[in-house]
């Protein structure tokens, strides 16, 4: 019998995607992660693919965050300008770079699967995290279902409840129609009460509910990570009432609308969203505007130097 990729405690099955979670995974030393794979990984990812951020180290405004680029520096000048500077790097779909990737996600994907009673997930993908010393990553909500796992350095991350004050609808509903970034957020200390707080060594990884605010801050080393994401017939369902909601909101005068996944509403809202998201590919009328405005270099105390910004479409 093969050896589970990850380690369940009693009623963390059935908990899985309700609640946050703080598990283990036996995937720190492989070598998709060492200093060589990443080096290619990172000459190997498409613009199109790669993020690069930057925020001041203790800032809690996400309206801080900053987009960079690093087109044309090599995967060693990239690692060392994360070694010494303040930067998050951040390689999207690495499943569709390299099959040894995607080899590793199916492998925990169909670990989950066999765990969890009655999950099935598809268009699964797997993002590699390359961060700095004490990088602080802005307070967030993402939209497929999704899970953090820890192979290098430690962290400790904040999961705030998917709900108002933390997560107001209109927020969530203009991230689903990419009317905004996913770190339009508001943050106040005093959610600090409500929070679930983990630190993650090497071999931890941790998930949460659908679209729960996080937040992640770096020990004081060298980080490695990587996310994975995932959705489901359940996911689906609340992306389309949140994509529909936000649609309509107009018309009732900026008012909540319920976001509940059966009956005759929900059926209305599903083909509202599949319309509307079909128009917009024929039209062209998707993606998302970043402003780039410094570049990765390894020589800067920071890791990055300031650029006049510019305007890419993602």
């Amino acid at each position: 019998m093969r050896q589970s990729s990850t380690e369940w405690r009693p009623g963390q099955a059935q908990d899985f995607g309700r609640k946050p979670l703080a598990l283990r995974h036996r995937l720190a030393d492989s070598p998709l992660f060492s200093d060589a794979a990443l080096e290619t990984l990172i000459e190997a990812t498409p613009r199109v693919r790669f993020h690069v951020n930057t925020i001041e180290r203790e800032e809690t405004d996400s309206r801080k965050w900053r987009e960079g680029d690093m087109v044309g520096l090599s995967g060693r000048d990239v690692m060392a300008a994360v070694a010494r500077g303040n930067i998050w790097v951040h390689l999207q779909c690495v499943q569709e770079t390299s099959g040894a990737y995607r080899d590793a996600l199916d492998s925990l994907f169909a670990d989950i699967e066999r765990h969890v009673p009655g999950f099935h997930s598809y268009r699964r993908s797997m993002s590699v995290l390359i961060s700095s010393p004490r990088m602080n990553v802005a307070l967030h909500a993402d939209v497929p279902g999704q899970s953090l796992w820890q192979v290098r350095g430690r962290k400790r991350v904040w999961v705030y409840p998917p709900r108002p004050p933390f997560l107001p609808q209109d927020r969530i509903e203009n991230i689903v129609l990419q009317r905004s970034s996913d770190t339009d957020l508001p943050y106040d200390p005093s959610y600090e009460a409500a929070a679930e707080s983990f630190e993650l060594g090497p071999g931890d990884w941790t998930t949460w509910p659908r679209n729960a605010p996080h937040r992640v801050q770096n020990g004081d080393c060298l980080n490695v990570s990587f996310t994975t994401e995932h959705w489901s017939d359940e996911l689906r369902a609340g992306y389309a009432v949140d994509y529909a909601n936000g649609l309509l909101r107009p018309l009732f005068g900026g008012r909540d609308l319920s976001r509940e996944t059966k009956g005759p509403a929900y059926k209305a809202k599903f083909a509202l969203a599949a319309a509307h998201k079909g128009w917009r590919w024929l039209t062209g009328a998707h993606g998302v505007r970043l402003k780039i405005d410094f570049r990765v270099d390894p020589t800067a105390k920071q890791g990055f130097v300031d650029v006049a910004p510019y305007e890419i479409l993602k």
